[in-house]
């Protein structure tokens, strides 16, 4: 299998029910309701609640250069300050997002934790994905080129997304000031 390149602005938005953001599913695998894995932009308008599952990890990734606050059950308050900040918790966790300016975006990885462990960083180098794991990348800024993928160009807004079984690529930024996040997804 190839990386799957996708462009986010071109994938289906759902509205959420209390009209304070939206979501967009980047991919779910396997595509069922007992999902190993599920990658997410979510649109953040007005304080609210992140969608929660039954089972899982949820792995949340500041798309924001603003500071943007969450509030677990516990009452406990976690500050995501820059870009590629994060925050894990259960997915059965009720986690509440305050907004300190609006609107806010977050790359969001489900996953089944006796499958996966995830962890996630900012690029701005040349980067090899590494064999035998899974992964999304999601460009911020700048205009990458991309080996092994389904295509050869990423800019802002698009990224890729990879399964453990895929053979190596390579990311390479082709213009100045180039950020992507990067979420490397482990088998257990």
């Amino acid at each position: 299998m190839k990386i799957k390149c996708f462009d986010a602005t071109e994938l289906p938005i759902q509205e959420w029910q209390d009209g304070c953001g939206s979501s967009t599913e980047i991919f779910c695998w396997p595509v069922a309701s007992d999902f190993s894995l599920r990658a997410s932009l979510e649109h953040i308008t007005h304080t609210s609640f992140l969608k929660h599952n039954i089972e899982g990890e949820r792995l949340s990734i500041s798309l924001n250069k603003d500071p943007v606050s969450l509030i677990d059950q516990h009452q406990c308050q976690h500050i995501l300050n820059d870009i590629g900040d994060s925050y894990q918790s259960a997915s059965c966790d009720s986690i509440k997002l305050e907004l300190q300016a609006s609107p806010a975006r977050f790359l969001n990885l489900e996953f089944n934790t006796e499958r996966w462990s995830a962890q996630s960083c900012v690029i701005t180098q040349k980067q090899r994905l590494p064999i035998g794991q899974a992964g999304v990348v999601y460009i911020l800024a700048g205009e990458w080129s991309i080996s092994g993928a389904n295509c050869k160009i990423l800019n802002a807004n698009q990224g890729g997304l990879w399964l453990p079984d895929i053979g190596e690529g390579i990311v390479s930024p082709n213009t100045a000031s180039s950020i992507l996040i990067w979420v490397a997804v482990t088998p257990c």
